[in-house]
């Protein structure tokens, strides 16, 4: 699989890391557990615990940034805790089977760089999962983010071919985003038995960049 990957990308794209729409509709076209049902996602355990934060929180209108084919969109569609949903990717293929597949929220075609959606949408929760580390902008994707919106997130400690960062530690994470939030913490979750891990961001979006 990983070569198959490989082989879709332009070499200057490979060098950088950051890949465009295209290369996600063509892996998304390629990985059937993207298109399954949410419980069979090697994330499934993570998004449970993004569930039970966000229910905890007491926020009920979530912005999801790189939403993907809506499968995190219809874990919190079916645990009920969500009022107010708007999801978008800029992956054209993968909003379009998430609109199939969980029709009661909203989901956009929309470049997290561009879009007009953090000033438009009314949400007091933003969700990014599996997101950060393929844009080389991640901190102004955050920066976009209203001040006193509640954020959870998650980035990993390994590669890959779309991946600009990965970051070893808990320290990594907290020395590079901590400083856009308020009430920060960072926790680690182990994804199998070799090695493989993902921290989960948790803050409130600070007033100001570089506020504490």
């Amino acid at each position: 699989m990983l070569n198959k990957i490989r082989s879709l990308l332009r070499p200057d794209a490979l060098a950088e890391g950051q890949q465009a729409a295209e290369f996600y509709d063509r892996v998304f076209e390629d990985n059937p557990l993207q298109r399954g049902h949410y419980t069979a996602s090697p994330y499934y355990f993570l998004w449970t615990v993004i569930v039970d934060r966000l229910r905890n929180s007491l926020r009920r209108g979530v912005l999801e940034v790189g939403c993907g084919a809506g499968q995190l969109a219809h874990t919190l569609d079916d645990a009920g805790i969500v009022e107010r949903y708007c999801g978008f990717d800029f992956s054209a293929a993968r909003v379009e089977h998430a609109r199939r597949n969980c029709p009661r929220f909203r989901f956009e075609v929309a470049d997290a760089l561009e879009t007009d959606l953090y000033r438009t949408v009314d949400y007091d929760a933003v969700i990014a999962t599996e997101f950060l580390e393929h844009v080389s902008a991640d901190l102004q994707v955050i920066e976009s983010i209203r001040p006193g919106t509640y954020f959870l997130g998650t980035v990993p400690n390994f590669p890959y071919v779309s991946h600009v960062r990965h970051f070893a530690d808990r320290s990594e994470v907290a020395r590079r985003y901590a400083h856009q939030f308020e009430r920060f913490r960072v926790d680690e979750f182990s994804a199998n038995d070799r090695g493989k891990r993902f921290f989960l961001l948790e803050g409130i979006r600070a007033p100001q960049s570089g506020t504490k």
